[in-house]
């Protein structure tokens, strides 16, 4: 797979959350400019997550994100 980052149009990335027995594919990614983008978008999603799990009772203890880039290059991964 070609993971070359030096594009001329924004990369789309996916942010698919996973415990190792379920996971959650994000079939639709976001377009951002730079990894720096993508860290905090990464890490937004799983404060979100967190905040939101007060009111809906899930709880996301071992689950993570792993963030893959637009050829399917995993970048990296945050944990709850």
């Amino acid at each position: 797979m070609d993971c070359d980052h030096l594009k001329t149009h924004m990369p789309r990335y996916f942010f698919n959350l996973t415990n190792d027995i379920r996971t959650v594919v994000d079939a639709d990614g976001v377009e951002l400019e730079d990894e720096e983008a993508v860290r905090l978008e990464a890490l937004e999603m799983v404060a979100d997550l967190r905040e939101e799990s007060h009111i809906t009772g899930t709880d996301w203890s071992g689950w993570r994100v792993i963030v893959r880039d637009e050829n399917g290059c995993e970048c990296f991964e945050v944990k709850f």
